[in-house]
């Protein structure tokens, strides 16, 4: 049929649906196709992001095989409300703790994973793996020279998260713009005579905004000014729509950075303590030791081995070494300055970096921690016990040559207390044969 035998009707009805129908279409399928690449993406993000944090985090648990802190890591990882399985492997491939139902575990695709790797999809969860890398600490000045081994896995992580809500929320979406494309289409085709002579503007603007929206930009809206009311409600459901697509992007990636932000935090510090762990405590050495080279500061590193502990632990129970681990950490805090930094480095080691200190200021501050230690009264099921802290110390001034040589000097210092008598400070010096001495307390 020539469109010149049209009735002008006719013609105007063309003229308003055919480009509406096309906008819809565009609008319904940007919505999708943005949809399903934002739910996909986040998704991985998200898998990645966990295995990533989870990995250092269950370091010492998988190389030690202590089935506590493997449990609180599981259990800490199991309080995300989509993480529904994860498991532990150690080096020779062996499960060492595992919490949940996997569905998807493929155990020779989790051993071969050299970086964290999205596995598999399917039955609404997401299976990823992760290597637990391990860089043994050089204490060694001579060994320090050496090029450094490159880390080799001492075990996997493998962690499976429900999809099944955001698969849920993908779908509500979907089934919610098709509804709306269609209720418009069907008002658009009611009203078309009536705003044949204002529909050109207001479309162009819409697509315009569904342009801006397939090429990735957010909270796209256009103003309600049409000649009629009937455009400008379609506008205004094209910015509700718009809203809630914006709403919900923003809302999954607030939800994404928070897990985010628990699992670094987790990755940094110690689960039982909550004091910076072993990796925290090394950069900060490293910025302790690159800022006394740079600006000539002068700091200090001390390492605490406590007496006896192991004794609580053998009589009284791992929960009461718990306790009192937890307990000797607030204690040490509270006998620092603001500027200082305390770690738990290992089962009963900790280490404390003293920011802008001498060294008489430094053997201040180790003997009042060793006094209060050995002062520390710990009570448990109507015992008590009492502990002590062998402390060695070293100075980080311009004359430290490296990480490695501040940490053999300070370990050095307490491993000659220890062997002394413990419970005492002493401070690593070198003796005239180029060995190494501790100086005995002020």
């Amino acid at each position: 049929m020539k469109t010149s035998r049209l009735s002008l009707r006719t013609r105007l009805l063309l003229t308003v649906l055919l480009p509406v129908s096309l906008l819809l279409a565009v609008v319904a399928g940007g919505a999708v196709v943005r949809g399903d690449r934002m739910t996909a993406s986040a998704i991985a993000e998200r898998g990645l992001a966990i295995v990533s944090f989870l990995a250092p985090a269950a370091e010492y648990g998988v190389i030690s095989g202590n089935a506590g802190i493997l449990g609180d890591v599981l259990a800490a990882l199991r309080a995300q409300k989509d993480v529904v399985a994860a498991t532990l492997y150690d080096r020779e491939g062996n499960v060492l703790a595992q919490g949940g139902s996997p569905r998807l575990l493929d155990a020779a695709a989790v051993l071969a994973a050299r970086a964290p790797v999205h596995l598999h999809r399917g039955a609404g969860r997401t299976g990823f793996a992760a290597p637990v890398l391990s860089l043994p600490l050089v204490v060694d000045a001579f060994a320090a020279s050496a090029a450094a081994p490159e880390p080799q896995p001492v075990g996997w992580v493998y962690v499976e998260i429900d999809t099944s809500a955001r698969e849920a929320e993908r779908r509500t979406v979907l089934f919610a713009t098709i509804a709306a494309a269609l209720g418009v289409l069907v008002l658009t085709a009611g009203l078309a005579v009536r705003l044949a002579d204002s529909v050109a503007e207001p479309v162009a603007r819409l697509v315009e905004a569904v342009r801006r929206m397939a090429a990735g930009e957010l909270g796209v809206q256009v103003p309600d000014r049409a000649g009629s009311e009937e455009l400008r409600e379609l506008q205004r459901g094209f910015n509700t729509m718009a809203r809630a697509i914006t709403d919900a992007h923003q809302t999954m990636q607030a939800r994404i950075d928070e897990a985010t932000a628990q699992l670094a935090h987790q990755a940094m510090h110690d689960a039982l303590t909550g004091l910076p762990n072993r990796r925290a405590f090394e950069r900060a050495l490293e910025d302790a030791v690159a800022h006394s080279r740079r600006a000539g500061g002068r700091s200090a590193l001390c390492f605490i081995d406590l007496d006896h502990f192991k004794e609580v632990n053998d009589s009284a129970g791992h929960a009461a070494g718990d306790a009192l681990l937890r307990a000797v950490a607030e204690l040490i805090g509270s006998r620092l300055r603001t500027d200082d930094l305390v770690c738990r480095i290992g089962g009963d080691e900790f280490a404390l970096i003293l920011r802008g200190c001498s060294r008489e200021d430094a053997r201040r501050i180790a003997e009042s921690v060793c006094e209060a230690v050995a002062g520390l009264r710990f009570a448990w099921e109507g015992r008590e016990f009492r502990i002590g802290a062998s402390i060695g110390f070293a100075t980080i001034d311009t004359g430290v040559a490296s990480v490695a040589d501040v940490l053999h000097k300070a370990d050095h210092a307490c491993y000659v207390v220890k062997r002394a008598g413990r419970g005492r400070v002493s401070e690593f010096e070198a003796d005239a044969d180029g060995g190494a001495a501790a100086l005995p307390p002020g």
